[in-house]
């Protein structure tokens, strides 16, 4: 039985009853609200046992989707995942190398931001895959961010470093303050005196090490930059990415709660009619493929030439760049071609 014809048993059964038994008019919540829940109960039992049904077709037509949409990126997506493996090789192997004589604590925490870069950027790519552009551009936006950071630490050494690393005891307390305060009303254990007396001191530490007490999510910076109150974006005109910030703004827009006409996710780019997207779509991959690329180059070259360049790692940051310029050259071409076969389809 589906869902409406199910709905329509209910309602003629309720409108039954009430005529059948004469129900005074002030009883008819009652019955109403009794019918409900029993309708309920039914409506429930009956998804539950239809449910192994349902999801295997869903899972087939998921598979069957990501099959076309794979076949029609390929070429860019496999580029892609090749110029990922290059960066996790290549990362990994300047990671054992260490820091020679200089810059140990910046080392130590770019050693660190490039592999969880290569995580956001592998979750970018499974995104992709199965075509969900918009869900991988709201990954980007913290893959920028890291880059962001590594490049800011790079260029200020191995105190910025310190104070980018001492950030998380404040973080946590602030963390943790609000966990507590909300705690009885959500339902979830209070963390213990004790657990938050570590954290204390934990920051104390911190606070005696740094010479004052981090406010902010991005206060660490604020003595390199002059400023008591720093932001992300003077982070990131003081790397000079701030070319970037449209497009950070942009995957803002996706991954916040403000609105956001239908018609301008990634998903509906080569819809031709208005609709909801609530699943997968093979359209709007392009930008999101240019910007990861670009993103793991540019936090892989700055890990690999620091803290100097040598000859073999000039030869593997140019090596990345090569890979990089045919990741972007080969999505434009995938979706150029899409175009032309639109075109071709409308009689232009």
């Amino acid at each position: 039985m589906g869902q409406e014809s199910m709905f329509e048993t209910i309602s003629e059964a309720l409108a039954d009853l009430i005529k059948q038994h004469e129900v005074p008019e002030g009883k008819i919540s009652e019955v109403v609200e009794a019918v409900a829940s029993e309708g309920a109960e039914s409506l429930f039992k009956t998804l539950k046992r239809n449910a192994p049904e349902m999801l295997f077709d869903e899972r087939e037509r998921r598979l069957d989707f990501e099959g076309r949409n794979y076949e029609r990126w390929k070429e860019p997506l496999d580029l892609l995942r090749t110029l990922w493996v290059c960066c996790q090789e290549i990362g990994e192997g300047h990671a054992h190398e260490g820091p020679g004589d200089g810059g140990a604590a910046t080392f130590e925490i770019l050693a660190h931001l490039q592999p969880r870069a290569l995580l956001i950027a592998n979750e970018v790519l499974c995104l992709l895959e199965a075509g969900y552009a918009d869900g991988a551009l709201t990954r980007w936006r913290s893959l920028h961010e890291l880059v962001v950071v590594a490049m800011f630490l790079s260029q200020y050494g191995d105190g910025a470093a310190r104070s980018y690393q001492l950030s998380m005891w404040f973080a946590n307390m602030r963390a943790a303050n609000q966990y507590n305060k909300h705690a009885k009303r959500a339902g979830l254990t209070l963390i213990n005196s004790e657990e938050i007396g570590q954290i204390q001191q934990a920051c104390q530490i911190a606070e005696n090490e740094l010479g004052r007490r981090l406010q902010s999510d991005w206060d660490w910076a604020g003595p390199f930059l002059g400023k008591d109150r720093p932001t992300f974006a003077d982070l990131e005109k003081e790397v000079e990415l701030d070319h970037w910030r449209p497009r950070y703004k942009w995957a803002c827009q996706h991954t916040h709660a403000g609105f956001v006409r239908p018609d301008r996710l990634l998903g509906m780019s080569e819809a031709r009619s208005p609709l909801f997207l609530v699943g997968a779509s093979n359209s709007g991959l392009t930008d999101l493929i240019q910007m990861t690329a670009i993103s793991l180059l540019q936090i892989t070259t700055n890990f690999l030439l620091f803290p100097e360049p040598n000859l073999d790692r000039l030869v593997f940051a140019n090596t990345l760049t090569r890979f990089v310029d045919e990741v972007c050259d080969s999505a434009v071409r995938v979706q150029s071609d899409a175009h032309e076969v639109e075109s071709e389809d409308d009689g232009s």
